[in-house]
């Protein structure tokens, strides 16, 4: 192995430790750290040093490490800078309207993570309120959920046949289908239609509909663009209406994407 190729492998080693870091798990002990990833304690502590040093982790009493303050400086540079967050909260906030909910998802490795949220943390619905799980830093499965199918029937055929091959099992699971075959068909039903729609998936009570954000020039797609709904309220002239309103405000967010990756 190169010299190259081991500083990458302890990298990625490094930051396996990140994570394993939770609402459930927000400090860890490095005797944790070193049962849960199978490294030594020595090595451990070589990696807790080395993101310590990067502020990413931070040492807390009782010989203990949580999150570090860089994470907050690059949460602030993210916000200033990311073209997709920009785009969205500049489109997202001429639409706010009482009662509904919009979310723009990003895509990293097999997860879909919401980056803007835009509407109250509840819906009302026949007098009843429902708590809207979904915000800003939340990450859900690729598989599950409107807004995470919307993303993935437009990633490329390559990304598609490489995230099924890893996950098969949890796409069947999700019943996206229990074949390569099954699997295509079902992202080729959501491309052809137009939008993806989820009942129940995340949150009880509540649906999604989501549709893609593509890139006018080439049809990449950058992210997704939601909209939380009480499940009782999604007829299929609701659905429409949705799907349309937000391939519209998608249009929009992707112009300005262009224009803040430009400027």
């Amino acid at each position: 192995m190169t010299a190259k190729e081991t500083a990458s492998s302890s990298l990625g080693k490094a930051f396996e430790i990140l994570d394993l870091f939770s609402l459930d798990r927000p400090i860890l002990r490095i005797e944790e750290i070193s049962s849960l990833l199978g490294y030594t304690r020595s090595t451990a502590y070589r990696y807790l040093k080395a993101l310590c040093d990067a502020g990413l982790l931070a040492p807390s009493s009782g010989a203990t490490y949580a999150l570090g303050p860089r994470i907050i400086e690059l949460e602030h540079l993210l916000q200033l800078t990311d073209p997709l967050y920009k785009a969205g909260r500049k489109v997202l906030r001429t639409l706010h309207a009482e009662n509904r909910v919009l979310l723009l998802h990003n895509l990293y490795r097999d997860r879909v993570l919401c980056i803007y949220k835009e509407g109250p943390d509840t819906l009302v619905h026949k007098g009843r309120r429902i708590v809207v799980r979904r915000a800003r830093g939340v990450p859900f499965p690729l598989f599950q959920g409107a807004a995470s199918l919307a993303l993935l029937a437009y990633l490329s055929p390559h990304r598609v046949r490489q995230t099924y091959l890893r996950n098969a099992p949890a796409i069947a699971a999700a019943d996206l289908g229990d074949s390569w075959d099954g699997f295509r068909r079902n992202l080729a039903a959501i491309r052809r239609r137009g939008y993806a729609i989820s009942r129940e998936r995340i949150t009880p009570n509540l649906g999604g509909v989501a549709v893609p954000i593509l890139l006018p020039a080439d049809k990449r797609v950058v992210g997704s663009l939601a909209q939380t709904l009480p499940s009782e309220s999604m007829t299929d002239a609701v659905i429409e209406e949705s799907a349309q309103r937000l391939w519209t405000a998608s249009e929009q967010i992707a112009a300005e994407y262009m224009q803040a990756s430009a400027g």
